[in-house]
C-alpha cells in the first residue's frame, strides 16, 4: 500500500542537521531494540555517534514527519568519513572508497511501514547524492542472524527483500563486525554483510 499523503519528508544537510540529532537518537534508541539488532543503546552514545553528520562533507539525514512526530529517517555520508571497520571491508574491492555513499540507516516507525515510504525516503537519498555528481555507488550493511534465532518474530521480514526489489546486490565477501550489548545486557559481536547499488 502506497499511503504517504499525510507525511512530510525534508532533507537536512550541513548545520541545519544538528537541531535533528535528537530525534534521530530516539528512532534509533527505539527501532534497534527490534530484531535483528536487538541493541540496547544509550542516548549519549546516539548522540555522539550522530555528531559526525554535522561534520562530514556531503553527509544528510532526511526525515519523515507525521504531523509534529518524526516517525522515519534516512542518513548517509561519504564511506570515506566512515569508521575504520566499514572502510576497512572494502579494502579489496574494486570500488574506490572516494566513490562510495554510505547509507547508515532507514528507520520507520512500525505503524508506517509497508506503506512505500522507505521507497520514498530512500529515492530521495539517491537523487540528493546523484545531484552531488560525485558517488558512483551505495553501500549499507545489515546485521546477520540465523533464521533459528529464538527472538526471530514470526512475522519478521529480513530488510534483505527491501535491498533487493530497490537494486542493491548482495556483496560476496565484503563483511565486517560490530560488538554490541544486546537488550539482554549481554554484549556480543555481530557480522554485517554489506550491499552494493551503481548510481550510474
Amino acid at each position: 500500500m502506497n499511503d504517504t499523503g499525510s507525511i512530510n519528508v525534508r532533507m537536512l544537510t550541513g548545520a541545519a542537521i544538528a537541531d535533528s540529532l535528537n530525534d534521530v537518537a530516539t528512532l534509533r534508541l527505539d527501532i534497534f531494540r527490534e530484531y535483528p539488532y536487538l541493541y540496547q543503546g544509550f542516548r549519549e552514545d546516539e548522540l555522539d555517534y550522530l555528531g559526525a553528520y554535522t561534520q562530514a562533507p556531503d553527509a544528510c539525514i532526511i526525515l519523515a514527519d507525521d504531523g509534529s512526530a518524526v516517525i522515519g529517517a534516512a542518513t548517509g555520508m561519504p564511506l570515506v568519513h566512515e569508521d575504520a571497520q566499514l572502510r576497512g571491508a572494502f579494502t579489496d574491492t574494486p570500488f574506490p572508497l572516494n566513490g562510495i555513499y554510505y547509507v547508515g540507516e532507514l528507520l520507520l516507525r512500525p505503524a508506517y511501514r509497508e506503506r512505500g515510504l522507505g521507497q520514498e525516503l530512500l529515492a530521495r537519498l539517491e537523487n540528493h547524492i546523484r545531484a552531488l555528481g560525485t558517488y558512483d555507488s551505495l553501500t549499507c550493511a545489515t546485521v546477520e542472524r540465523p533464521d533459528s534465532h529464538p527472538l526471530r518474530p514470526g512475522n519478521y521480514i529480513p530488510i534483505t527483500r527491501f535491498l533487493t526489489r530497490t537494486g542493491f546486490s548482495r556483496l560476496s565477501g565484503v563483511t565486517t563486525s560490530f560488538t554490541w550489548c544486546e537488550i539482554d545486557g549481554v554484549e556480543r559481536d555481530h557480522p554485517m554483510q554489506f550491499w552494493i547499488k551503481g548510481l550510474n
